[in-house]
């Protein structure tokens, strides 16, 4: 088991690394269609699309890190007043309600990259084939699926690993 979370955690790293690659990336396209329309008259084609491509690749990519550093929104006014042993069991409850609906997610997503791929469809100006990038959110939900599911491996056994 120890293996697969530490394999686990080599990805979130490299997925956090391609999460910042993104924003790079939407940052410098945006810049250069700004620039080359204020000077040149003419903007890049295909801007929108690229930049929306690389904002949800950002977030997918990031989600595995965010759910490592606990840095995801929740609302905790309420909750830091009750004891201890209440938020244990509030916070595994809402970590195995995430599991269920991000394992639905994932396993939705990988039929609508298929459906996606046997239609043909692509993205609107440059036509690209858009399942790719629903094949990567499929692998990015997967990963974010199996850290919830450590998490509440972790509450059970009693074990914190820290890698």
């Amino acid at each position: 088991m120890k293996t697969l979370w530490i394999f686990l955690d080599k990805m979130q790293d490299k997925m956090k690394m391609l999460a910042a690659i993104c924003l790079m990336g939407m940052c410098l396209m945006t810049c250069a269609d700004v620039f080359l329309r204020a000077t040149f008259n003419h903007p890049i084609f295909g801007t929108e699309e690229i930049v929306s491509i690389c904002a949800i690749l950002a977030i997918a990519f990031s989600l595995p890190y965010s759910h490592k550093k606990d840095v995801h929104i929740g609302v905790e006014i309420l909750v830091r007043l009750l004891s201890k042993r209440a938020q244990s069991i509030i916070k595994v409850v809402t970590q195995t309600f995430s599991f269920i609906i991000m394992v639905i997610i994932t396993w939705r997503m990988f039929l609508y990259a298929g459906t996606m791929a046997n239609s043909g469809e692509l993205s609107m100006n440059l036509q690209l084939p858009m399942y790719y990038f629903v094949y990567i959110l499929f692998v990015c939900f997967l990963v974010f699926s199996v850290m919830i599911l450590k998490d509440i491996i972790q509450f059970f056994t009693g074990v914190e690993e820290e890698l």
